[in-house]
């Protein structure tokens, strides 16, 4: 795998999932990104929350690492917990933060999150799974990383 990120599902007291809505396209999100040479997948996790919440968080279990090799990447997932900190507004990647059901997430999210979300409410634990990225949002994807954006 060429590329590998680190994505969080953050659930609060009401069992509710915290989600980013992201600036570059309108899509809700986990917090999480591309880990940084060198960096772990718990360390780019960690830090990703804190870019894009202002929350410090921390990891509880792995969810598992889901394979798209259609674009060559390695996304880490995990179950973790607010620690400190406080929501930001908006920030340099971040739209909006915001709290939601997981039996009613919003409509437009990056593909595949919602996949995630729901093996992390069955109880998923350290899967190792290859996902299949069809539709439109997959398209996008794949264009925009053979261009290098």
């Amino acid at each position: 795998m060429h590329t590998q990120g680190s994505f969080v599902i953050i659930s609060n007291e009401k069992q509710q999932i915290l989600l980013v809505k992201r600036n570059d396209v309108p899509l809700w999100d986990l917090p999480g990104g591309r880990a940084d040479p060198g960096e772990t997948a718990e360390e780019a996790a960690v830090r990703e929350v804190l870019e894009e919440t202002g929350y410090n968080a921390a990891l509880s279990a792995k969810v598992g690492v889901y394979q798209r090799p259609k674009f060559q990447d390695e996304q880490h997932v995990f179950a973790g917990r607010i620690t400190g900190g406080q929501a930001i507004a908006h920030g340099t990647e971040t739209a909006e933060v915001r709290w939601f059901s997981p039996q009613r997430l919003p409509f437009f999210m990056v593909p595949n999150r919602k996949r995630q979300i729901k093996d992390f409410t069955n109880g998923a634990l350290d899967t190792a799974i290859p996902l299949k990225d069809r539709g439109v949002l997959a398209a996008i994807d794949l264009l925009k990383r053979r261009l290098g954006k």
